[in-house]
């Protein structure tokens, strides 16, 4: 039943998950301008989603939240490169297995953050580097393993299986709504570019 929840979410959420994919791969990050939109559309899904999670009791949940939030590292980013944003409107997780589910997206994002950081290797611009605390969060840390057993095992995820599907939904949309505006950006300059 457990390892059902984890098939039933990625099932669940695999057209969203591929779209967010398609549209992370217009983004050619290594420009600094299109790092800096890549990091202002997380900022602007992050911040409303981990504040509703800590409003509604994240901690009782998962223990070591307070080690996974990602929000400070983000902010950081944005002060080195004088990025401004405007916040999404906090979601209204209503279960503790939609805020489980909200974190699933979270904690899985960080693989797709690790190909990000080498591809701004490929090609580094001082400023650049000098805003990545957000790519490098938990480096080192077992958070998606780690986070996968509790959500197997997590009462709120076995008794709402729905729920957690849910919440990764509402997750989803959030940076996916976040991110359009730039990968439309992104996509006019390109065809202005190669016209």
């Amino acid at each position: 039943m457990a390892a059902a929840i984890w098939d039933m979410i990625r099932e669940a959420t695999r057209t969203s998950h591929s779209r967010l994919d398609i549209a992370l791969s217009r983004l050619d990050i290594a420009i600094p301008l299109y790092y800096e939109a890549f990091l202002r559309s997380q900022a602007e899904a992050l911040f409303p989603i981990e504040a509703a999670l800590e409003a509604g009791g994240i901690e009782e949940l998962i223990p070591d939240w307070t080690l996974r939030v990602r929000t400070p590292a983000l902010e950081r980013d944005l002060a080195t490169l004088g990025i401004v944003i405007k916040p999404l409107p906090a979601p209204a997780f209503k279960t503790a297995a939609e805020m489980l589910g909200a974190v699933y997206v979270l904690e899985a994002s960080r693989m797709g953050e690790r190909v990000m950081l080498a591809r701004l290797a490929e090609n580094p611009d001082s400023d650049t580097m000098n805003a990545t605390a957000y790519l490098r969060h938990g480096f080192g840390k077992r958070f998606w393993p780690s986070f996968l057993t509790l959500l197997e095992n997590h009462p709120a995820a076995l008794a709402d299986p729905a729920g957690v599907v849910r919440g990764a939904e509402i997750a989803f949309a959030m940076f996916e709504d976040a991110l359009t505006p730039v990968t439309s950006v992104a996509a006019t300059s390109f065809t202005q570019a190669n016209l």
